[in-house]
């Protein structure tokens, strides 16, 4: 068997469809099909069956399936092993971050960091999901979270602080405390999370309108004068024409990681990084904590 057809095996499988599978593995739908129809005739076995609402493993499917991803687990693992023995501090090497780490806070470090390592192609992939470091998704992942996982090492570099804000402008047009049932929060998911936000107890009743799933779209959204927005303190202190609502002090939000697998710390290349963004995220401490 060629472990080129078992990747795309494996990718099928997951996305249960072949063009979410082949956009993962970044090649045409036509040669995925290509591909699994010539393991499902070499292996004489139907591995899929294909159904309206997408690919659904058979019997074998789901035999090979499991001995497919023991095999992948320990090609990871030999690969990262690798890796993690590489002293040179050049070649590629993949960041992910939350989109608003990128935008408002640490673009001026990383264009610091790619004057200092020349050699070093990186990668900066912005995203709210969590990249399979174990995978090698990414190398060097900044996560919020309160304990990582024990295959997981690296370095807790502050804390992220919210306010609540909204523009001047709507502000001037709004009354929080008289006339409440006119404004509104900007949603962000669950309902039930929203009195966690720093500033909501203050004004219970404003109520929550839309969904903006990203900080960085409720940020520009507060500058369009579209609602109240609970926000971390370094994007949106100090952006013309936005201010925190009366009454809001910083309030204390989740820890900050940076992170990268146990078998990859050595690696020079990631511990380089990780040095540099713990140094970085230092010399931040007062933005993070909304410190005006």
């Amino acid at each position: 068997m060629n472990w080129d057809d078992l990747k795309v095996f494996l990718a099928i499988a997951r996305e249960k469809g072949l063009k979410k599978a082949a956009h993962r593995l970044g090649i045409h739908h036509t040669s995925c099909a290509r591909r699994i129809k010539s393991l499902e005739t070499q292996l004489g076995v139907t591995l899929f069956d294909r159904l309206p609402s997408g690919y659904v493993l058979t019997e074998a499917g789901q035999q090979l399936y499991q001995s497919t991803q023991i095999i992948q687990q320990e090609f990871n693992h030999i690969e990262r092993d690798i890796q993690g023995k590489d002293l040179r501090i050049e070649g590629d090497l993949c960041l992910t971050l939350p989109n608003g780490f990128a935008t408002h806070l640490l673009m001026p470090d990383l264009e610091e960091f790619m004057r200092m390592y020349p050699d070093i192609n990186l990668e900066v992939n912005m995203t709210y999901a969590v990249k399979d470091l174990a995978s090698r998704e990414a190398d060097v992942a900044i996560r919020h979270v309160a304990i990582p996982a024990d295959s997981l090492t690296g370095k807790r570099v502050g804390r992220v602080y919210r306010s609540a804000y909204a523009s001047a402008e709507y502000l001037a047009a709004h009354d929080l405390l008289n006339a409440p049932e006119s404004c509104h929060w900007l949603g962000w998911g669950d309902a039930d999370h929203h009195l966690k936000w720093a500033g909501k107890n203050q004004y219970p009743e404003v109520p929550v309108r839309a969904n903006l799933y990203s900080d960085v779209l409720q940020l520009s959204a507060i500058q369009a004068h579209m609602g109240i927005a609970s926000l971390p303190c370094f994007m949106a202190d100090g952006v013309a024409g936005i201010q925190r609502i009366p009454q809001v002090a910083p309030v204390a939000g989740d820890w900050v990681w940076v992170l990268a697998h146990k078998n990859m710390a050595k690696n020079s290349r990631v511990r380089a990084l990780i040095d540099f963004l713990a140094r970085a995220f230092a010399r931040h401490e007062g933005k993070m904590a909304g410190q005006v």
